[in-house]
């Protein structure tokens, strides 16, 4: 989804004023995204979930006080929550290992000195990444997991479609999963696989 062609003046207005629809369009174009970015300070994927949930509950509890471009509000409320969560960790995992402490730094000092966390350019290589990750598996696999990704095909409906069982599918759709946490090195790209699954499902 393109974020600059969802997302105007009107559907931050509409917001302001309690609009649920122009919300839940703001929350599509940016989830998977802002989770993206999360992932790549906090290196977890439920961590990074809870954050970007986190962030949507206050812009709706703040919902009057947004204006428009919100690009960067976004972001800097991400990071911002990233730090906060790096913050607790240290207090609550006192006292530290040398090693916690130069990670838990270098977090902080990460997202402290990024000013583009992700970029657009960067945003399209993670796509076309994955659908590279994605056509090199093989072929009943590959054709599993493109209806249930690309498709949005439900277990059923997949399992109907080639004539196999339910679980046939499920055990298809973990073995994808485990071969592109392998394909995909990087956690941001995985990441990104794993929001972008979770958001359409």
């Amino acid at each position: 989804m393109h974020r600059d062609q969802k997302i105007n003046k009107d559907t931050i207005q509409a917001i302001n004023q309690g609009d649920i629809k122009a919300f839940e369009t703001l929350y599509a174009a940016y989830y998977v995204f802002l989770g993206t970015v999360a992932t790549k300070y906090v290196y977890q994927i439920e961590v990074a979930r809870e954050i970007t949930n986190d962030v949507f509950l206050n812009l709706w509890s703040n919902r009057a006080t947004l204006d428009f471009p919100i690009h960067s509000y976004l972001i800097c409320a991400v990071r911002n929550r990233c730090l906060n969560y790096i913050q607790r960790k240290r207090m609550s995992e006192f006292p530290l290992t040398d090693v916690q402490e130069q990670l838990l730094s270098f977090q902080e000092i990460q997202i402290n000195q990024e000013e583009l966390p992700l970029t657009q350019l960067e945003y399209k290589e993670m796509q076309e990444q994955i659908r590279q990750a994605v056509y090199s598996l093989p072929e009943k696999c590959r054709n599993i997991f493109i209806q249930y990704l690309y498709h949005n095909k439900t277990y059923d409906e997949i399992a109907d479609l080639y004539s196999i069982s339910n679980s046939t599918v499920r055990g298809q759709i973990r073995i994808a999963m485990a071969k592109l946490k392998v394909l995909l090195a990087d956690l941001r790209i995985y990441a990104y696989l794993v929001l972008l699954i979770n958001f359409e499902k």
